[in-house]
C-alpha cells in the first residue's frame, strides 16, 4: 500500500494545533506536497461521532495522514481499515472494529478516517491518528476504558519514532481496494467478536463479526444485522 511519504510527500511537524485534520483540510485545498501532518500539541482533536481527543506534548502521538494516491476511492474506510493494521503491527496491540486499537479491554488509541476535496474538487481520505504513549493516568471520565503503551508494555516512547514506523508499515500492506485482501491480516489482530456496540436506533448489539466488505456482523435480540462504521459506536 503507497503511503504518504512513499510518494515523495512532505511529512511537517508542528508545535500546537487546534486540530492536524483541519491543518490537512487546508493543505488539500492549496494543493500542497505535504502529506503528513504530525503535532506535539492537539487541542481540539476529535475521534468517531465528535468525541474529543486532546494529546498533550510528549504523552501521545497524533497526526494526519493524506492519502492522495487514492482519490475518489469507491471504498474509503478500507484506507482507514489498513491504516488500522498499520499501527496494530507496530504497537502489536488488538483491533477491535472499526479502528479501536487496544490492549485487552483498554483503548490505546483510535483513528478517524475523513473525506476532504482537493483542489480538484476530488475527495481524498485523511487518517487522523491517534494512540497515547507515555500516560501513567487518565481523567476520571474514561480512566476505566484507556490505557497507554508505556502502561501497557512498559517503557518510554518517542511520538515521533513511533509515527515514522507507523508510515513505513504501508508499504508492507496489502491494496486497499477489497476487504477480502486485508482480512487475513485483520484476522491476526481481531477482538471484535462477542463486543458490544450501541446502534445509531439506540438498540443494543453483539458483534459477531465481520462481513465481506469489512462491514460490522451483529446480533439484536437474535436477529441478524448489517451494519456500516458510521451507525455502531462501541459500548453501551
Amino acid at each position: 500500500m503507497k503511503s504518504p511519504t512513499s510518494l515523495g510527500e512532505q511529512w511537517i511537524e508542528v508545535e500546537t494545533t487546534a486540530s492536524t485534520q483541519s491543518l490537512a483540510a487546508t493543505y488539500l485545498l492549496e494543493d500542497s506536497p505535504i502529506g503528513v501532518i504530525y503535532a506535539h500539541e492537539q487541542t481540539q482533536g476529535k475521534g468517531r461521532f465528535d468525541r474529543t481527543w486532546v494529546s498533550q506534548t510528549g504523552d501521545s502521538l497524533t497526526y494526519s495522514l493524506i492519502f492522495r494516491a487514492y482519490p475518489d476511492h469507491p471504498k474509503p474506510y478500507l484506507i482507514g481499515m489498513a491504516a488500522a493494521l498499520a499501527v496494530a503491527g507496530v504497537l502489536h496491540c488488538k483491533l477491535r472494529w472499526p479502528n479501536d486499537l487496544v490492549f485487552g479491554e483498554l483503548k490505546v488509541g483510535g483513528i478517524l478516517t475523513q473525506l476532504m476535496p482537493d483542489s480538484k474538487g476530488r475527495l481524498v481520505a485523511v487518517v487522523g491518528i491517534g494512540i497515547n504513549l507515555n500516560q501513567q493516568s487518565f481523567p476520571p471520565e474514561i480512566a476505566e476504558i484507556a490505557t497507554s503503551l508505556s502502561l501497557a508494555r512498559g517503557g518510554h516512547y518517542d511520538p515521533e519514532l513511533i509515527g515514522h514506523k507507523i508510515v513505513e508499515r504501508f508499504a508492507s500492506l496489502p491494496e486497499p481496494d477489497e476487504w477480502g485482501d486485508l482480512l487475513p491480516i485483520w484476522d491476526l489482530f481481531d477482538v471484535t467478536p462477542g463486543k458490544k456496540y450501541k446502534l445509531v436506533s439506540g438498540e443494543v448489539s453483539t458483534a459477531l463479526g465481520i462481513g465481506s466488505e469489512g462491514q460490522l456482523l451483529c446480533s439484536v435480540e437474535g436477529e441478524s444485522r448489517t451494519v456500516l462504521a458510521a451507525e455502531a459506536m462501541f459500548g453501551v
